[in-house]
């Protein structure tokens, strides 16, 4: 018992040591000289509306994209209402508002995990998936969205953050992320090894929320 308890505080430890690292040391990264699209991903919602983590990540995704970054933006994640409404499309809206057309919003309403997230925008956008792609989250879910588009089969990948200046944590939300580190692994690795088996997408996609 004293073993496991030891190797159960040894993980938790790690957990925490790969937020706090990315939100200790981020840097700006340079950016790809032509990325295929910039993906955001969902974060909050306030409901009857999105979170103010989600309105950061998709004010970074615009930026990016009015710097030329990347011809298309990519918002990716359900967020839901007290009553089962999906929220998405108020992310599509929040990022018209600030100046994208249409033509440049790819929507990917139903993902409700960052494995999620990763997995289907995969299958919205398709094609190369060694062409460069850049991500944008919050610094502490920097490290745990690169690892779920890895797992997804993104080959090239850019970090950027949010919150680049100052960053955005609740002690609620680095719990939270600790937590979900053991149960991507557990969940990611049961689905890939369904993957190699040539298991239909919908035979493990259900327990990867």
């Amino acid at each position: 018992m004293r073993r496991l308890l030891g190797l159960a505080l040894l993980l938790a430890l790690l957990f925490l040591a790969i937020p706090l690292t990315e939100i200790t040391l981020y840097a700006e990264p340079p950016l790809p000289a032509r990325a295929r699209a910039i993906v955001v991903l969902g974060g909050d919602s306030a409901p009857p509306r999105i979170g103010a983590e989600t309105q950061a990540r998709i004010d970074r995704g615009v930026a990016l994209w009015k710097a030329g970054a990347a011809p298309l933006l990519v918002l990716t994640g359900a967020l839901w209402d007290g009553h089962g409404h999906n929220l998405a499309p108020l992310m599509r809206a929040r990022a018209e508002a600030e100046g994208l057309p249409a033509a440049a919003i790819l929507q990917e309403p139903n993902s409700r995990s960052t494995l999620q997230n990763a997995l289907f925008t995969r299958d919205l956008m398709g094609g190369d998936l060694d062409a460069p792609v850049i991500l944008v989250t919050h610094r502490y879910h920097l490290p745990r969205a690169w690892a779920s588009f890895r797992w997804a089969g993104f080959g090239n990948l850019t970090l950027v953050a949010a919150d680049p200046q100052t960053p955005l944590i609740s002690p609620r939300d680095l719990a939270w992320e600790i937590a979900k580190w053991p149960v991507n692994i557990l969940r990611g690795g049961a689905a890939k090894l369904l993957m190699l088996l040539g298991a239909p997408e919908r035979d493990y996609v259900w327990f990867l929320p």
